[in-house]
């Protein structure tokens, strides 16, 4: 079964969050920026060759020279969404 929880879903229980937690009593639709997300994401740098094109094996896969991970952010707007899927048949 998929939740998906729309912006204002995920205001409100971050709102909920902050007056239990921390007894903070804000409006987060009153804030002057929206909310960011950060996370990790991996990059791949690949082998090139002297021409500047990427290197490929025997398999045509890319040969992967180094990976970083790399911190970036993604604005939490009013057209924003997260969704799961929790498996229902499983339940203890």
């Amino acid at each position: 079964m998929e939740i998906k929880l729309n912006s204002w879903d995920i205001n409100d229980a971050i709102e909920e969050y902050l007056e239990k937690k921390y007894s903070l009593k804000i409006n987060i639709n009153n804030l002057e920026d929206y909310l960011y997300l950060e996370h990790d994401e991996l990059e791949y740098e690949y082998e090139k060759h002297k021409n500047g094109k990427v290197k490929k094996d025997k398999d045509g896969c890319k040969i992967i020279k180094e990976s970083n991970y790399v911190t970036k952010h993604v604005c939490l707007d009013n057209v924003c969404s997260i969704s799961f899927y929790v498996d229902t048949f499983n339940e203890e």
